[in-house]
């Protein structure tokens, strides 16, 4: 069990500054909700955690950016691919028979050989969280994993989400979500900062 160091980061999109020699030590097992109002940096954070922006000072210590998984706000699906082909695409030949698994995760068995467009936003969303975890990788990164989810779907995916023993940062509103993680952070911004 390790811990992600975040020292003194600091970011800005143009003028507006994001994040200000933010630190934060989180433990690298579980589930760790970090949680706040819309805006206030949470998104970036993970983006930055990932290794898709770079900080202009300070440092991210602990896990290594290739070897994390980031779930998007948007779900980023494909129309031409089916819901199977969405999960079987990214697992490695040897890893293919595990596509039953995490339709089932995601509780879309039945929706199989279905196109994203005929996907209500909770099926969408769904999809895309178990594509994500299907990738594998030592640190999920999830930027409002259960968006337009139904409360008792949360808690179930939730379940499974543990089950998975990979650690993961949840980005998100839904205070049930929260509640069930085992660690939490509440942020506010800009620029971030732990309250």
């Amino acid at each position: 069990m390790g811990t992600l160091l975040i020292e003194n980061l600091s970011f800005s999109y143009g003028e507006k500054c994001i994040l200000q020699e933010f630190s934060l030590h989180l433990p690298l097992h579980g589930l760790t909700a970090v949680s706040g109002l819309s805006g206030c940096g949470k998104t970036t954070l993970l983006r930055l955690l990932a290794g898709l922006e770079k900080p202009s000072g300070g440092s991210i210590k602990g896990v290594r950016s290739e070897e994390t998984v980031i779930l998007f706000q948007e779900d980023r699906l494909l129309p031409w691919r089916t819901v199977r082909e969405h999960i079987s695409d990214v697992l490695a030949k040897e890893r293919r028979t595990e596509t039953e698994e995490w339709l089932a995760f995601a509780e879309l068995e039945e929706e199989r050989d279905v196109y994203p467009d005929a996907l209500s936003g909770g099926m969408a969303r769904r999809l895309a969280l178990a594509r994500c975890c299907a990738l594998g990788g030592t640190l999920l990164l999830l930027d409002e994993p259960f968006a337009g989810v139904d409360a008792r779907r949360r808690a179930r995916m939730m379940a499974r989400l543990k089950e998975l023993g990979t650690p993961a940062i949840l980005a998100t509103h839904e205070q049930d979500v929260v509640a069930a993680c085992q660690n939490v952070v509440c942020l506010d911004g800009p620029p971030l900062r732990v309250v």
